[in-house]
């Protein structure tokens, strides 16, 4: 009697097929991590930006508070600056005076930049610091950005 046996198989390890399906998946996964760490770069730039807009709004207010009340509007509505810590061509401030009321001015300052990926950040799509055309998005006859102040100056 002849007793023949089966060769005994080994089914240790991967196929290439299961190599390649995990691969696969590894590769989808680190291209949206990818993906959301771009975006947190991008996030991180348009808030240090938006700092340094706020900041500059500040300043300039400051600089409006110690002129002479007679003399804001005059010196300041229309008025545009160049704000600290943005290149000359990345970003422009501009100011409005509202003096509707001649004992009570309203002072609005926004500034408005250009992102990295050459996205404007405000309504002064051209940067000049002007509202021009087509800039003034929702009609209150000044340029509005997220990097702003608003305030009432009363006469002293």
């Amino acid at each position: 009697m002849l007793i023949f046996n089966k060769p005994v198989k080994y089914e240790h390890g991967f196929t290439l097929l299961e190599l390649m399906i995990s691969v696969s998946v590894l590769i989808v996964a680190l291209a949206g991590l990818l993906g959301v760490f771009a975006h947190l770069i991008s996030l991180n730039e348009n808030s240090s930006k938006l700092t340094l807009a706020v900041a500059a709004c500040q300043a300039k207010l400051e600089e409006i508070r110690n002129s002479t009340f007679s003399n804001i509007y005059t010196t300041y509505n229309g008025a545009s600056f160049n704000p600290q810590g943005f290149a000359s061509s990345e970003a422009k401030g501009a100011i409005s005076v509202n003096n509707s009321n001649p004992n009570l001015l309203q002072v609005y300052i926004s500034v408005s930049w250009r992102t990295r990926s050459n996205r404007i950040i405000g309504e002064d799509r051209n940067l000049n610091g002007a509202l021009n055309a087509g800039e003034d998005l929702n009609l209150n006859n000044r340029l509005d950005s997220p990097g702003q102040l608003a305030t009432l100056m009363a006469q002293r």
